[in-house]
């Protein structure tokens, strides 16, 4: 209880307009003269109506500190503070109970409603849960940003992203970086390419992010915590319509140990410039062009692999076929397979 001294000319709460001593909108205020009025009931042992201000009557009842007299005209007995304090408190917690009862209620209701969405998208929350549409996959990966603690781990494959996209993921980014969360970024060579995201790249790795490129083929990845992991679904590959939510331990791990491994062989994130650093990027974007070629890969295959554009694709192969003397694909294959050119920064 807070003791406030009442100066004159201040309103006295009005009777009722507090609710009963136990709800939740009470006024537990005790007033100097409330004490005093107290006071005196102990020394005399009670106190009548008319004696002091109603008004102050009916704070110190409705605190349970004067029991009311049974009769009219009978005198308001002085109560042991305990008393009175044990009678709010389990007021109080009959509340309380009452709203865990709702709660409860509420969840039951929600049940089989949940049920329904586990059946929909997956199997339990235990394990993996796939959701389906943009707007239900960003909602799973907003909330699993804001429970990340210590370390997020993302792949972002097929090149530079939208604009739009990028701004968009900014201040959740911005928000996990702020509070000490560790990141590191992996994207494809080509995202060096897209102004949007080396400004976006620039602004994180400022707030303590780290981004690294590859020159290889990967898929979309999101790990939080070591603990929780986002994949694209069946249907999420190509237009990101689907995505699994994974918490098994061991399947967690084993994607956070893939990230670790492919940020080794990755290149830190620098903006494009023409020296040394940006000859050996565009040298690992021409090897792995080259090793898709020995595959007999088509050149749209290859292009959708590396995120890169199919003119781009074919502009490195005809470089490359210059550099090499070949006049046909078959024999670029062919000249590339025994000039040991691939084996000079096969990937790791």
């Amino acid at each position: 209880m807070s003791v406030q001294k009442h100066e004159p000319g201040d309103g006295a709460p009005k009777a009722g307009a507090e609710g009963p001593a136990g709800s939740a909108t009470a006024d537990y205020t005790l007033l100097d003269e409330d004490l005093h009025i107290y006071r005196t009931a102990l020394d005399l042992g009670g106190t009548c109506p008319g004696q002091t201000d109603d008004s102050a009557l009916e704070r110190l009842v409705r605190l349970g500190l004067l029991a009311a007299p049974e009769a009219p005209g009978g005198r308001y007995e002085p109560v042991n503070p305990a008393a009175a304090q044990s009678t709010l408190v389990a007021d109080l917690m009959r509340d309380a109970q009452d709203a865990i009862e709702r709660i409860c209620r509420i969840r039951a209701a929600l049940a089989p409603a949940e049920a329904v969405y586990r059946e929909q998208f997956g199997a339990s929350r235990g394990a993996l849960v796939e959701h389906t549409g943009l707007a239900n996959i960003n909602e799973s990966i907003r909330a699993a940003a804001q429970d990340c603690s210590s370390e997020v781990l993302t792949c972002q494959p097929g090149g530079g992203r939208p604009q739009e996209v990028l701004e968009e993921s900014l201040p959740a980014t911005s928000s996990m970086l702020e509070r000490g969360v560790r990141m590191r970024t992996i994207y494809q060579h080509s995202a060096r390419a897209s102004p949007a995201t080396q400004e976006f790249v620039r602004t994180i790795q400022e707030q303590g992010a780290e981004v690294r490129t590859l020159d290889e083929s990967f898929d979309r990845l999101i790990v939080f915590d070591r603990r929780l992991a986002f994949i694209p679904g069946p249907l999420g590959r190509t237009d990101r319509s689907t995505a699994v939510e994974i918490r098994s331990p061991a399947v967690v791990a084993f994607l956070a140990d893939l990230f670790d491994r492919a940020w080794l062989r990755a290149t830190p994130f620098t903006p494009p410039t023409r020296g040394r650093r940006t000859s050996e990027i565009s040298n690992d974007l021409g090897l792995a062009i080259l090793r898709h070629v020995v595959a007999g890969d088509t050149d749209a295959v290859t292009a959708q692999q590396l995120g890169i554009s199919v003119r781009r694709c074919q502009e490195y192969i005809s470089q490359i076929s210059t550099r090499l003397g070949s006049r046909s694909r078959a024999q670029l294959g062919y000249l590339a397979a025994v000039s040991g050119l691939l084996e000079e920064r096969a990937p790791g």
